[in-house]
């Protein structure tokens, strides 16, 4: 889902910079320039969490817990940032000559595929209350 994403968010870079209107290029926009940052913090924000994950992995620990968030919210970011990738292109973003149409069908599946967004919350909860009930 990270990778999918940041390939989505350099599409639509490259896009914004060439895209003119009014006179100048679509990145100077600044709601199109704000979505572009969106992306970016998402992107690194969801690429630090699987970061953890492996991490805790590494040094034998259960991650169960970490790469539930790493998946769940890698996933729905993901879905955002093509959706605002879309926006960006504007009506060319449904016309199947350029990547980000192929690019928002495919981020569903990592809602979907090995675990839903829900159930990896679900997994994340019972973690973060059970957790909370133990004595110690």
């Amino acid at each position: 889902a990270v990778g999918l994403a940041r390939r989505a968010m350099e599409e639509s870079i490259a896009y914004a910079k060439d895209r003119q209107t009014m006179g100048k290029p679509i990145a100077e926009h600044q709601a199109v320039a704000f979505m572009i940052a969106e992306m970016a913090s998402g992107i690194e924000a969801a690429r630090y969490l699987v970061y953890k994950s492996a991490h805790e992995a590494d040094q034998g620990r259960r991650n169960t817990f970490f790469a539930s968030m790493a998946k769940q919210f890698a996933a729905d970011h993901c879905q955002k940032v093509c959706a605002d990738a879309v926006q960006v292109f504007g009506g060319n973003g449904f016309n199947s000559g350029y990547p980000v149409e192929k690019l928002y069908r495919d981020c569903k599946i990592f809602q979907i595929y090995e675990g839903t967004s829900q159930i990896q919350k679900l997994i994340v909860s019972r973690h973060l209350l059970d957790t909370g009930n133990k004595k110690k």
